[in-house]
């Protein structure tokens, strides 16, 4: 169980970055939906949009209610190609759903021999395991709240209590202000954001 729990707390550190990361959003207005691949070029329009709401944010010429789209796709490229640096693990596959108001990664990753540089820890999580973590996302007047619903690590379910016990071990130390029970200030000016079928709307 402790060795499931590890692992769970790497898909939730997974699932954290790319959803906040890809909630600063803006630029090109997409279809949304699984129309397009994951790809490099996926990835690449998602930063591109990710670079001109940090610039919209300091524009004076910028007006607030501006909206643009989200595919999964974009949000699974992002994941696989853009993230790589930020993710103690190597990430097969990614699998992003979106529902109303609840965010889903259903994923395969594979721990090195030293993906944390604590050995004990590396000992614990070596190897591929299928991680799927879901949640009810909800943000709106700049505010944001992740409600963390179910973690399963290779098929077996992970205890909320448990996640949090390890986040405040293993993911605090370093993100300080993740905390899964508290809402949080939406980035970079995003007035909202809606969580729908295929596909995630961002206001801002």
């Amino acid at each position: 169980m402790k060795k499931l729990a590890l692992v769970s707390i790497t898909g939730i550190s997974v699932i954290a970055i790319a959803g906040f990361v890809a909630f600063r959003t803006t630029a090109a207005k997409e279809p949304a939906g699984k129309t397009a691949q994951v790809s490099p070029k996926a990835a690449k329009t998602l930063q591109q949009k990710i670079d001109a709401i940090k610039a919209a944010e300091d524009d004076p010429k910028h007006k607030d209610g501006t909206v643009v789209e989200l595919s999964e796709s974009e949000l699974e490229s992002y994941l696989l190609y853009s993230l790589k640096e930020e993710i103690p693990a190597q990430v097969d596959s990614a699998d992003v759903q979106l529902a109303q108001d609840v965010v889903a990664l259903d994923t395969q990753i594979t721990f090195t021999n030293n993906a944390t540089g604590n050995p004990v820890v590396d000992a614990l999580l070596g190897g591929t395991h299928n991680l799927f973590v879901k949640g009810k996302f909800i943000a709106h007047e700049r505010r944001g709240k992740f409600d963390l619903q179910e973690v399963r690590v290779d098929g077996i379910p992970v205890p909320n209590v448990l996640i949090q016990t390890l986040i405040k071990k293993y993911v605090n130390p370093k993100y300080p202000e993740v905390d899964l029970n508290e809402p949080f200030d939406m980035p970079y000016g995003i007035e909202e954001l809606k969580v729908e079928p295929a596909k995630a709307t961002v206001v801002y």
